[in-house]
């Protein structure tokens, strides 16, 4: 029984092989035809996807919106709620340093996006900070 299953599994290959990967001359086929199907879902992505709008002035990280912190390099959806949590829990980001306190930025997105946040604080956000012990 398994010599069987074998015999058909590698037949089957073989007819795989020849019928629709090679062409009619034995060299290999350039255009398959599943590359235009392919090819016609990845260009409706990318036609899809419109490029992230670049920042021309750095961001206040510590007040603008959780969708504008998606137009910082390597910061997606997920990362920039994370940012926004920290940001809820108190934390006033002063430096690159304190943008460690976000999971999932170490040492080397916080040095990249450094240049591209604005790292001031409001007189109300240090007036708060004062008060909290």
């Amino acid at each position: 029984m398994g010599i069987l299953l074998i015999f058909t599994l590698l037949m089957t290959g073989r007819l795989i092989r020849h019928r629709m990967l090679m062409a009619p001359d034995g060299q290999w086929r350039e255009h398959l035809w599943l590359d235009d199907i392919v090819l016609a879902s990845g260009e409706a992505e990318a036609s899809e996807k419109a490029p992230k709008p670049e920042l021309t002035t750095p961001l206040p990280v510590n007040t603008c919106s959780v969708d504008s912190l998606t137009l910082l390099p390597g910061v997606g959806p997920v990362l920039a709620g994370r940012i926004q949590d920290v940001r809820a829990e108190g934390h006033i980001f002063r430096n690159a340093e304190d943008l460690r306190l976000v999971k999932g930025i170490g040492p080397a997105l916080s040095a990249r996006l450094a240049p591209l946040i604005d790292f001031a604080v409001e007189a109300a956000a240090d007036s708060v900070s004062e008060d909290t012990p």
